[in-house]
């Protein structure tokens, strides 16, 4: 007798504790009535925050409010669809042997993909490993013209040690664009933490067409090495680009799907479920000083087109999207493009417009750092807040809230950071508090301070969770 779907889930989450798959991840204390604290693995936990409800079968962190089911424990830890979620939980704890029965929400018309088995997927990514592991830090022959401790480098990677003032200096040497600002810190280790190398002249079989560019290695949402794209270390001119391709990119395979890859979305993952929103740029560099500036939730497009496979994607993360395309003709129709993909899988998105001819890369290296920021957070929304639902009809809030993810967020964030800060000497205060009038005002005191972070949670777009 088959069973659907849906039973099934339903049937392994009632067979699993969670207490002891999450166990698995996390040092959990037994506290008492089935309760465990334990130390947050979604942010910079030092005192345990993480509470694991036995009896509800749910965990809360009160620190970062990352919280909800077993299931949302996995996809947010693996960093996975549901999907793949209930597949590990199934083979790692689950006891049916019943054959998971797999139900595609939606058709989706596209060429079948040939699945390579998995041994070719790992042959390919160990080439794309060692092509890594071969990338000098810095080209010599430019790196020579900023820092003569640059001249050699081939094959050490980018993990050499080096300070912050010789790690920008390299950063320019691979910087065919221009100068950068000196409030620019943090782009140099930006690149290093995105893999960022040269590619000599002479290259390991199979990567002949990458000889001689800056190499950006690509990762898909779980990690692994997929493909690269390669950009010339010079701007081409009109005529050039006639001979000479800016960028190559790794052909897709059946590692490297461009048009089911976003570039940066591993690194960006846990931010962008933190920040409640996305930042989709055009570019590799834009992604790059995207982070540098303080937005590690960024992602770029890999590929000409944003496709419902990546808007689907982006749904594991996030239901909000701030599209932050190039200033110029080609940029607006990409961003147009993108946000009608967006919309037609249910994610709202604003359009941020930069100064004309701009691009989120050339304005961070012109202005800095601070002057950047100040531009995101007052950058033209074209249409503050999009939907499958017509903008008349949206409610003044929802309009208002994701506007307010740009423009408002640093003062809502300290005041969320001080609302926490109140909230936990109130639950210290507590601990040693007895039975009584004191511990009745301090539990009123707390229900105010929750109902104020949940209002501003709801602005910043918090995930949700019980409350």
């Amino acid at each position: 007798m088959s069973i659907d779907y849906e039973q099934q889930t339903r049937d392994l989450k009632d067979s699993l504790c969670i207490e002891k798959v999450i166990g698995a991840y996390v040092h959990l204390q037994q506290k008492f009535g089935g309760k465990y604290i334990g130390l947050c693995p979604f942010h910079d936990d030092s005192h345990p925050s993480m509470h694991v409800h036995q009896g509800k079968q749910i965990f809360k962190c009160f620190a970062c409010d990352a919280g909800g089911d077993v299931f949302s424990f996995i996809q947010q830890y693996e960093r996975c669809s549901f999907v793949d979620a209930v597949k590990l939980l199934r083979e790692r704890w689950g006891n049916g042997s019943e054959p998971l029965v797999m139900h595609t929400p939606r058709k989706v018309e596209k060429k079948p993909v040939v699945e390579l088995p998995p041994a070719q997927q790992e042959a390919i990514e160990a080439a794309n490993i060692r092509f890594l592991k071969s990338l000098s830090g810095f080209h010599p022959e430019v790196a020579s013209q900023y820092d003569p401790d640059f001249a050699q480098t081939n094959g050490t990677g980018l993990d050499k040690p080096m300070d912050s003032e010789m790690k920008l200096s390299g950063v320019k040497a691979i910087e065919p664009s221009g100068k950068y600002h000196p409030d620019c810190h943090g782009i140099a280790q930006t690149y290093i933490d995105y893999e960022v190398g040269m590619a000599g002249m002479s290259v390991l079989h199979g990567f002949s067409a990458m000889a001689g560019r800056i190499i950006f290695p690509i990762r898909d949402a779980g990690g692994r090495l997929v493909g690269f794209a390669g950009r010339t270390t010079f701007n081409p001119t009109q005529e050039e680009k006639k001979h000479v391709q800016k960028y190559l990119n790794s052909k897709s395979d059946g590692l490297y799907k461009k048009s089911e890859t976003l570039y940066g979305l591993f690194q960006a993952g846990n931010a962008i479920r933190n920040e409640g929103f996305c930042f989709l740029t055009e570019g590799y560099k834009d992604v790059l000083s995207m982070v540098a500036a303080g937005y590690p939730n960024s992602v770029a497009q890999c590929g000409a087109a944003f496709t419902n496979e990546q808007a689907l994607l982006l749904k594991q993360y996030t239901n909000r999207v701030a599209v932050l395309m190039d200033a110029d003709e080609r940029g607006r129709e990409i961003a147009a493009k993108a946000i009608h993909v967006l919309q037609s899988n249910g994610l709202q998105t604003c359009d941020l417009v930069l100064p004309p001819g701009e691009d989120p890369d050339s304005l961070f290296r012109r202005l800095g750092r601070q002057s950047f920021r100040a531009i995101i957070r007052e950058s033209q929304l074209t249409d503050q807040i999009q939907s499958t639902t017509p903008k008349s009809e949206l409610p003044l809030q929802a309009t208002e809230e994701f506007g307010t993810l740009i423009s408002d967020r640093p003062r809502l964030e300290a005041r969320e950071a001080e609302l926490r800060k109140q909230i936990g000497k109130l639950y210290d205060k507590r601990f040693i508090t007895g039975a009584g009038p004191d511990r009745i005002q301090l539990n009123i005191d707390l229900m105010h301070l929750h109902t104020q972070l949940k209002q501003i949670g709801k602005q910043l777009n918090r995930p949700k969770v019980w409350h």
